[in-house]
């Protein structure tokens, strides 16, 4: 997962500037969508739209359509994975969303459907030391590398998460139920649709990995 700038003032001020860090005692998981789910070759795009694209890194970023039009016929290498990039695609041109994202100016939840989002205290019990998965004693590691010891799970949908052509494409932590400051951001591993009828979402132990390192 990725701080937010919100996190990182945070974080700054508390290390060099003598301020409280302030870090929530509850972590609060939300499920972030985009609009027209992943990109899709020869396909008109409108204006705002958003787009899950897996780049040339191999992981998921999220696009806005700035200049509508449409794509072109093949992905290729038409897009590296650079944050904030700007990519002529086709007749379109989308921008890769890192800095609005850091800002918690794109963020896009579910709504409705018993959609809320999932608290986890946080503590040495439910967060891993850096030193191994799953350890429960404070950090003594050098990567700077922490997981979940608990599984993550959100309501069972009682309506769909996602409509049309919708997707859930990422994932972040902010510290209140609603509302409330974006700390941390994380693509997923692949795009979900979220029904009505399907089992509870849920991110198994370990599978929620954060670094904090140089």
């Amino acid at each position: 997962m990725l701080l937010s700038d919100y996190a990182q003032n945070k974080i700054s001020d508390a290390l060099h500037r003598g301020q409280a860090l302030g870090a929530p005692a509850t972590l609060y998981f939300t499920l972030l969508k985009c609009t027209k789910g992943a990109r899709v070759n020869s396909t008109a795009y409108a204006l705002n739209d958003t787009v899950a694209v897996t780049a040339n890194d191999s992981k998921i970023h999220l696009y806005k359509v700035t200049t509508a039009g449409t794509t072109a016929a093949a992905q290729s290498t038409l897009y590296p994975g650079v944050a904030n990039e700007v990519i002529t695609d086709g007749s379109a041109v989308l921008t890769e969303q890192n800095a609005a994202l850091d800002a918690g100016t794109a963020i896009s939840e579910p709504s409705g459907g018993g959609y809320a989002r999932v608290a986890l205290t946080a503590s040495l019990t439910n967060w891993s030391g850096t030193q191994s998965a799953g350890s429960t004693t404070a950090s003594s590691g050098t990567g700077g590398v922490s997981s979940n010891n608990v599984a993550i799970t959100f309501p069972t949908p009682s309506a769909d998460w996602v409509s049309g052509t919708e997707k859930i494409w990422g994932m972040a932590v902010f510290d209140a139920s609603s509302g409330g400051n974006l700390w941390e951001i994380a693509p997923l591993g692949a795009l979900q649709s979220v029904l009505n009828g399907q089992a509870a979402p849920s991110f198994a132990i370990g599978s929620v990995v954060t670094t904090l390192g140089n």
